[in-house]
């Protein structure tokens, strides 16, 4: 596989106090990578430098083997980003903001519909959001993340909020898109969830990176089946212990 974006030293500082340090990972086309940790640990900061909403403090973002600072505007077209907690206007029904969504991705109105189908409001459509539960709204993120055809979606906490059956869905959504070819980078800290689809895991504490590794390789310990949950913890205390 070739990698579609990679991060070289990626680092973010406030007022001299680090958020991110010297991160370094890699995601190849047509596979899933889990970005774990805590809260507070880092991964909305990081998902945020590859988007370009936050401009790092030093360090690279390589999109298809070029630096993303010198193909901003070609790169922006080559993603979907679900933010964590997105707000959308109360006033307005499910239909009208995949609308304005699908008019400024250059995408048919059509795909709308379409999407709120496979997120489950199509029945829905023409309610007010403020009307929609949390669990509704977040669906809805969801959806506005799957109207652009990108070879990369990029998913912040994209199960907060959602009960049981659409956790088991958005799974299920996800292999279908990687089946397609594409490559998906999302946040998260349900390690039972990384365990199931993703096929790398980047495990971030305090904001650097501890471990970068194979979910199979990660559980697979001398033949014997690992919860992904016991092998972050160990990778957490190895890295403190380091540390100090």
């Amino acid at each position: 596989m070739s990698k579609w974006i990679e991060l070289q030293d990626l680092s973010k500082i406030y007022n001299e106090y680090s958020k991110v340090e010297n991160v370094s990972f890699s995601v190849e086309k047509g596979e899933i990578v889990a970005l774990c940790g805590g809260n507070g640990a880092g991964k909305s900061t990081l998902i945020k430098m590859i988007t370009g909403i936050l401009k790092p403090t030093s360090g690279e973002i390589w999109i298809d083997g070029k630096p993303a600072n010198t193909i901003s505007k070609t790169y922006r077209t080559q993603f979907s980003y679900m933010p964590d907690d997105m707000l959308f206007p109360r006033q307005l029904t499910a239909l009208e903001i995949l609308a304005f969504f699908a008019n400024l991705r250059g995408v048919e109105k059509e795909k709308a519909e379409e999407v709120l189908g496979i997120v489950g409001l199509l029945d829905q459509r023409n309610q007010l959001i403020k009307h929609f539960s949390k669990g509704m709204q977040q669906r809805l993120s969801f959806a506005q993340a799957l109207l652009a055809d990108t070879p990369l979606i990029i998913l912040d906490e994209p199960t907060n909020g959602l009960d049981p059956y659409w956790v088991y869905r958005f799974k299920e959504i996800m292999k279908q898109e990687k089946a397609k070819g594409k490559s998906i980078l999302f946040t998260t800290h349900i390690l039972s969830l990384v365990e199931e689809i993703a096929d790398k895991a980047a495990f971030i504490e305090r904001g650097q990176l501890i471990h970068f590794e194979k979910v199979s390789q990660l559980v697979n310990q001398n033949g014997e089946h690992v919860p992904l949950e016991k092998v972050f913890f160990e990778k957490q205390i190895t890295a403190s212990l380091i540390k100090e």
